[in-house]
């Protein structure tokens, strides 16, 4: 199963990219067939065809988040990986989602 279509969903991963790749200790790298990023080797963010899923969002800006966006759980084939929340978002809707990616990159330096 593929998880990111590069095709549809290339606009995001150049649009984030620009926003994280520029940050301290951040490297990119493919992990579940997706473009993920890591801060200090821990990952913060995976890319998907309809979105980015943050592996690291503290539980207070969760609720903040699930105020503000379309969210679920990670969906990795018939694995769910509740921890992780994958937001709904394309391109053009990537800044209001700006500081839960910073959260998620803070918490991935912090281990």
């Amino acid at each position: 199963m593929q998880y990111f279509d590069e095709t549809r969903a290339g606009d995001l991963r150049d649009a984030f990219e620009r926003l994280v790749l520029d940050w301290p200790d951040v490297a990119a790298r493919p992990m579940f067939g997706c473009p993920s990023y890591q801060a200090d080797g821990t990952l913060f963010a995976v890319l998907v065809t309809d979105g980015v899923a943050l592996t690291r969002l503290p539980d207070d800006r969760r609720d903040a988040l699930d105020a503000a966006f379309e969210t679920g759980p990670f969906q990795a084939g018939e694995r769910t990986v509740t921890k992780w929340v994958q937001v709904a978002v394309d391109a053009t809707e990537l800044d209001a989602l700006v500081p839960y990616v910073e959260s998620s990159y803070e918490a991935a330096r912090a281990e």
